[in-house]
């Protein structure tokens, strides 16, 4: 970081602001000084191993189906106006229930969340706090794939969520199936 800062001064040295603007803030290099790495702990016996993230990515052909307008989200969930407790819980419900109605594709709006005070733009923490929610376990078993949603779904503002198919054994009751 040093050699950046010190690269960007010298860049720098010939260069004057616009009239009428304001001298920019150069960083000032950081002192290197000892650095402590952490030690890595072991994990403990019998620990169990955390699942894989939620992917990322969508089936191609859903995504394609999306982006040209020709599939549309089944379900929709608007977190706007809610506290940051309240919105998780929705969420997982609202996971659970579009799992249950086995449903595909699921649009939940989480608000773009950027909001200006004192000159300053803060972000919105339901939205940061999103992925954190999908990572947990009970969601995570039903998630495919999640992504930003398109502009007319609501943009960076919202998220397409795939959810898993079910599988065919356990949406049928065993009483049903004839008996040989």
């Amino acid at each position: 970081m040093a050699k950046d800062v010190e690269l960007f001064k010298a860049a720098m040295t010939d260069v004057r602001p616009l009239k009428g603007r304001k001298q920019p803030v150069i960083p000032r290099a950081k002192t290197e000084g000892p650095s402590k790495q952490p030690k890595e702990s072991l994990p403990a016996v019998g620990a169990t191993k955390v699942p894989p993230p939620v992917p990322q990515v969508f089936d191609r052909d859903v995504d394609r189906a999306l982006a040209k307008g020709k599939r549309m989200p089944e379900a929709k969930l608007d977190l706007h106006g809610t506290t940051l407790i309240a919105a998780e819980r929705a969420v997982t419900r609202f996971i659970a229930d579009a799992s249950e109605q086995n449903l595909r594709v699921v649009l939940i709006v989480t608000g773009k969340g950027t909001r200006l005070e004192g000159g300053r733009v803060f972000g919105g923490r339901i939205r940061a706090e999103f992925p954190g929610w999908l990572e947990r376990p009970e969601n995570r078993a039903r998630i495919a794939g999640v992504r930003p949603a398109h502009p007319r779904h609501g943009g960076s503002g919202a998220f397409y969520v795939l959810l898993r198919r079910r599988s065919s054994a356990s949406s049928r009751s065993l009483r049903a199936t004839p008996q040989r």
